[in-house]
């Protein structure tokens, strides 16, 4: 019993040069819309805004570049599938329904067949894959995906990208702060609230500083303006102690004891209130 015919050698050596070439083209189209895609994240001042609340995460101050590469892909995926794979129509009109029909009758075995093999065995072993495929799309698509990389470069060294702050997107830090909240169950109190509670202390608010929040909690004290507070009098003992002897102290000592800066005045003072007395 024969083997299988020699014709499907060529035809499987052309097929896996196709699958490559399919592949290749499917990759160079996620990139271009993985770049596109993040360009438009980029006016729009996400990737700032990702590495500026997140320097410290790698994983997700890079969040913009996973989403835009997974886009990409997703979306070249389903280019790539629905246009489907024609292989044989890269042979060419007449060759490409012969080595169809021929590839559809493999098992058979006749004299028609035969023939039909060996003439495509001799037609297929002098094609090469760069004869048949066209490498232009790779090329075209490969210098797209040059000029988009330097224009997205050229767009985040560029005004436009520096004029775009984290202070632009205040209400996503403000959700982003309440999502945090809301898993921790510990909602923020609307700090804009009026008071008609009578508590002149409030709830305890946040102030930012440096885009570090500070929890500020303001107790009762007994300076001015606190609030006095009822309390029940107090039994105090006192414990009685016998009388000191009172012993005199003569001048000189009193005056010893004192400033120097200040003895004269005061010893000028006593002699006044003694010559008086006299």
């Amino acid at each position: 019993m024969k083997g299988p015919y020699e014709f499907l050698i060529y035809i499987r050596i052309l097929q896996q040069a196709y699958s490559r070439f399919r592949l290749a083209v499917s990759v160079l189209n996620a990139l271009i819309i993985a770049i596109v895609f993040y360009v438009i994240l980029l006016l729009l001042g996400l990737p700032a805004f990702a590495s500026f609340y997140w320097q410290d995460s790698l994983l997700l101050s890079s969040l913009p570049v996973t989403i835009s590469l997974a886009f990409g892909l997703i979306v070249a995926t389903l280019l790539r599938r629905r246009k489907k794979a024609r292989f044989f129509e890269i042979l060419g009109p007449e060759l490409s329904e012969k080595a169809r029909t021929a590839y559809d009758n493999r098992e058979v075995r006749s004299v028609l067949m035969e023939s039909l093999a060996e003439d495509l065995k001799s037609r297929l072993s002098k094609i090469k894959p760069a004869q048949v495929l066209d490498f232009a799309q790779i090329k075209f698509r490969a210098g797209a995906v040059v000029l988009l990389a330097l224009a997205t470069i050229f767009i985040a060294q560029s005004q436009i990208s520096a004029d775009i702050t984290p202070a632009d997107f205040q209400v996503i830090s403000d959700i982003r702060d309440r999502a945090l909240d809301l898993l921790q169950n510990e909602p923020s109190q609307p700090t804009t609230q009026a008071n008609f509670s009578g508590n002149i202390y409030g709830n305890p608010s946040l102030a930012i500083l440096n885009e570090a929040k500070l929890e500020l909690v303001l107790y009762p004290g007994q300076g001015a303006g606190s609030m006095s507070q009822r309390s029940e009098p107090l039994d105090r003992l006192f414990s009685q102690s016998p009388p000191g002897e009172a012993s005199a102290v003569p001048s000189e000592l009193y005056i010893e004891s004192l400033p120097p800066q200040n003895r004269e005045i005061i010893k000028r003072y006593f002699e006044m209130l003694s010559g008086s007395n006299i």
